[in-house]
Protein backbone atom coordinates (compact mmCIF):
# COMPACT_ATOMS: atom_id res chain seq x y z
CA UNK A 1 0.00 0.00 0.00
CA UNK A 2 1.06 3.32 -1.31
CA UNK A 3 1.92 6.05 1.65
CA UNK A 4 -0.13 9.31 0.65
CA UNK A 5 1.39 12.78 0.59
CA UNK A 6 0.21 15.42 2.91
CA UNK A 7 -0.85 19.09 1.63
CA UNK A 8 2.34 20.37 3.14
CA UNK A 9 4.49 17.25 0.96
CA UNK A 10 2.46 18.08 -1.99
CA UNK A 11 3.18 22.04 -1.97
CA UNK A 12 6.97 21.71 -1.12
CA UNK A 13 6.92 19.57 -4.56
CA UNK A 14 4.97 22.21 -6.22
CA UNK A 15 7.16 24.84 -5.05
CA UNK A 16 10.06 23.08 -6.43
CA UNK A 17 8.98 22.71 -9.75
CA UNK A 18 8.18 25.64 -11.87
CA UNK A 19 6.26 23.91 -14.37
CA UNK A 20 4.33 22.54 -11.71
CA UNK A 21 3.72 25.98 -9.67
CA UNK A 22 2.68 27.61 -13.22
CA UNK A 23 -0.06 25.09 -13.89
CA UNK A 24 -1.40 25.00 -10.14
CA UNK A 25 -0.94 28.54 -9.13
CA UNK A 26 -0.56 30.76 -12.34
CA UNK A 27 -4.01 32.09 -14.19
CA UNK A 28 -3.71 33.92 -17.47
CA UNK A 29 -6.67 35.63 -19.80
CA UNK A 30 -6.76 33.49 -23.40
CA UNK A 31 -7.72 34.92 -26.28
CA UNK A 32 -11.64 34.17 -25.79
CA UNK A 33 -11.38 36.27 -22.36
CA UNK A 34 -11.06 33.11 -20.40
CA UNK A 35 -9.06 32.14 -17.21
CA UNK A 36 -6.93 29.46 -17.77
CA UNK A 37 -3.94 27.66 -15.88
CA UNK A 38 -0.40 28.87 -17.54
CA UNK A 39 1.00 26.37 -19.42
CA UNK A 40 4.76 26.38 -20.76
CA UNK A 41 4.62 26.07 -24.52
CA UNK A 42 7.96 24.17 -26.11
CA UNK A 43 10.54 27.34 -26.41
CA UNK A 44 9.54 28.45 -22.75
CA UNK A 45 9.82 24.87 -21.45
CA UNK A 46 13.11 24.69 -23.09
CA UNK A 47 14.33 27.97 -21.90
CA UNK A 48 13.49 26.20 -18.27
CA UNK A 49 15.62 23.54 -18.74
CA UNK A 50 18.47 24.91 -19.99
CA UNK A 51 18.64 28.20 -18.38
CA UNK A 52 21.65 28.99 -16.45
CA UNK A 53 22.98 31.62 -13.88
CA UNK A 54 23.09 34.37 -16.52
CA UNK A 55 20.22 34.55 -19.40
CA UNK A 56 19.57 37.11 -21.49
CA UNK A 57 16.27 37.01 -23.15
CA UNK A 58 15.87 39.21 -26.44
CA UNK A 59 12.29 40.72 -26.84
CA UNK A 60 10.37 40.46 -30.07
CA UNK A 61 8.46 43.01 -31.92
Amino acid sequence: MAKRLTKEQKLKIIMNDFKLFAKNFIKIVDNNGDTVPFVLNAEQEQFINEMGKYNIILKGR
